[in-house]
């Protein structure tokens, strides 16, 4: 059974979030209307995001953000719910806040177009980022204001069919050539698993039994640990398309979409762990420039072995208290846990193993 959903105006941005909410996280079905008549006689499951309530519908109160087509700096009230403090307040509206608008900000990053002062790799900070001021970064808050959804309109259309999802835990190990010249830089972001990968990288200039021995190894890491991973290439030349090379929107994604590369892996702060995009659930990547949905899907990295370095003050035990607490939050919401690892931390004493077996 399709929810309907009423706006006065189908914009982009609305129709990209909704999707994204409804299809993708809470996995139902989901339509639009512009026209009362039409919405009024409905006898669909139906909800509206406008200024003012139809009837006698579920009614999520709009704010301008999702009817704009501009990039200028919003002005963001916030408001308490529940224990949070959540962005994009209303008034007289099923949620005390805009959740659609504030999902569309941090999943499009929204913020990261604007004008900010870069850190010292010339990337966009955490501590510049709004989920971290409002202390929301260690949480998928969209997924979970998405269940909330969920709960509120099953309590009015309790035959609304939701399908069930599943928890999963994808590490991303990045690999290294021995010899600088086993890998060029076309495969510099191949991200692919690990059965399609000598068809990607084994090419006429390639020296192919340094490609085999990469190959193997990485084979050898899924039998020890018993994962199903996806493997990192990294050239010896530096390149934004590295599993750990620092990322800027838009200009990164355009450059993934350019090379024909379908995935994108790096969405999250080398420093601290995290949600960056506010969400544990992949997603297709908004053109804000274009408003536009793309085809590059991201995968919200959770975690990385770089989090560990950025903070040499914390004993590893307690980051890892951090990261099941992460794992936790997101097995509840049945997401994605993404984490990187790299081929030099693997070597160390038990550290990965005591990581898969927490976490997985």
């Amino acid at each position: 059974m399709k929810l309907l959903v009423y706006v006065p105006l189908l914009t982009p941005r609305i129709k990209y979030i909704f999707n994204f909410i409804f299809n993708e996280v809470l996995k139902t079905e989901v339509g639009f209307s512009s026209t009362l008549s039409e919405f009024k006689s409905s006898t669909l499951p139906k909800i509206s995001y406008a200024d003012q309530q139809v009837a006698d519908e579920v009614f999520f109160k709009n704010s301008d953000l999702l009817l704009g087509h501009t990039i200028a700096r919003p002005t963001i009230k916030t408001t308490a719910f529940g224990d949070m403090i959540v962005p994009f307040a209303v008034e007289g509206s099923a949620l005390p806040f805009d959740v659609f608008a504030a999902s569309f900000y941090f999943v499009s990053r929204f913020e990261e177009y604007l004008p900010y002062v870069p850190d010292d790799n010339g990337a966009f900070p955490p501590e510049l980022s709004l989920q971290n001021k409002l202390k929301l970064l260690a949480i998928p808050v969209v997924d979970a204001w998405a269940l909330i959804l969920k709960n509120i309109l099953l309590k009015q259309y309790p035959n609304l069919f939701f399908a069930k999802k599943t928890y999963s835990f994808v590490p991303l190990i990045c690999m290294y050539p021995a010899s600088e010249k086993v890998l060029p830089d076309w495969v510099s972001f191949s991200l692919r698993y690990l059965k399609k990968m000598r068809s990607l990288i084994v090419k006429k200039d390639a020296e192919e039994d340094a490609v085999n021995a990469l190959l193997k190894s990485a084979q050898e890491l899924n039998v020890e640990y018993d994962l199903k991973s996806l493997f990192f290439f990294k050239p010896a030349q530096q390149s934004d398309h590295e599993c750990d090379g620092p990322m800027h929107l838009p200009n990164s994604y355009l450059e993934l979409l350019k090379a024909g590369t379908g995935n994108d892996y790096r969405m999250g702060y080398p420093s601290v762990p995290g949600f960056r995009a506010g969400t544990c659930t992949s997603f297709s990547w908004y053109d804000l420039q274009l408003e536009k949905t793309t085809c590059l899907r991201v995968h919200p990295l959770a975690v990385s072995d770089l989090n560990l370095q950025a903070d040499k003050y914390t004993r590893f035990n307690d980051t890892l208290l951090q990261w099941q607490v992460l794992g936790d939050t997101i097995k509840l919401l049945n997401g994605e846990f993404y984490i990187l690892l790299h081929q030099e931390f693997l070597k160390e004493d038990g550290k990965a193993r005591k990581i898969f077996d927490l976490l997985r």
